[in-house]
């Protein structure tokens, strides 16, 4: 029996990620919503295959596209997951077992549950990437996607209750679609950063990707993760390095 659960997912040209995603919670949940920015692959067609509801939506930000989502929800809770995410069968069992506790569930506004990251196909235990806790099941009048241009999180007001299991998160593939979303993510946290009043400076341009760089393999450990630790430990410094570029020139 499924439950009376919306499963909330944004989509773009997803056709690699999304039939994994969906034959994920296909089995859980009652009702599917997509919502697209104009995809020219096959995610549509893998979305109908699955029966979800498919809109299109020209994207703006991720804080208002998310929030647009939810609000085609049918169902007073929500699931919220990406394309390259996916239920174990551990949590989607505590899920099950929330919805069975009808007390519990009215307790509660939203559940948390931890998220391993994958990076060109390996766990990412440390550098920052994990412990990885996200509340992505919330009670739909009582949460909303922050507000923000970019690196958004679901803001919950009430109690909020940790699950058991992990949802796992197939992120950057290979080098190519790292390198692609960090021009993306970079320009649109320089915008976020320009609307709250940040300043360009040189200064920051050459000593924050240095920093963020020893944060993430010393502070954080991501000698412990081997290579991909020094490659991430690089790769979020050149991220961080086209953050304050974009700002500097906004």
């Amino acid at each position: 029996m499924r439950l009376p659960l919306s499963v909330c997912i944004l989509t773009y040209n997803e056709e690699a990620n999304l039939s994994d995603c969906l034959a994920s919670v296909r089995e859980l949940a009652d009702e599917i919503v997509i919502l697209d920015s104009g995809s020219q692959d096959q995610t549509s067609r893998i979305a109908e295959k699955f029966g979800a509801r498919f809109i299109v939506h020209p994207f703006d930000d991720f804080g208002s596209q998310y929030n647009r989502l939810f609000s085609l929800a049918t169902h007073e809770w929500i699931l919220n997951l990406d394309a390259d995410e996916r239920l174990t069968p551990e949590l989607a069992q505590s899920i099950q077992d929330v919805f069975s506790k009808k007390n519990n569930l009215m307790e509660f506004q939203g559940f948390s549950f931890n998220r391993l990251n994958y990076f060109i196909g390996k766990p990412i235990r440390h550098s920052g990437w994990a412990p990885d806790p996200l509340v992505r099941l919330f009670r739909k009048d009582s949460g909303e996607m922050e507000r923000r241009k970019v690196h958004v999180q679901i803001l919950v007001r009430g109690k909020i209750g940790t699950l058991a299991g992990n949802f796992l998160h197939y992120t950057y593939r290979s080098l190519d679609s790292y390198l692609q979303k960090s021009i993306q993510y970079a320009r649109l946290a320089a915008m976020e950063m320009k609307k709250n009043g940040r300043t360009p400076s040189l200064f920051p341009l050459f000593t924050h990707p240095i920093a963020m760089a020893f944060k993430m393999y010393i502070l954080k450990k991501g000698f412990l993760d081997g290579k991909e630790g020094v490659f991430l430990a690089i790769l979020y410094s050149y991220y961080t390095f086209l953050k304050y570029l974009y700002l500097y020139y906004l």
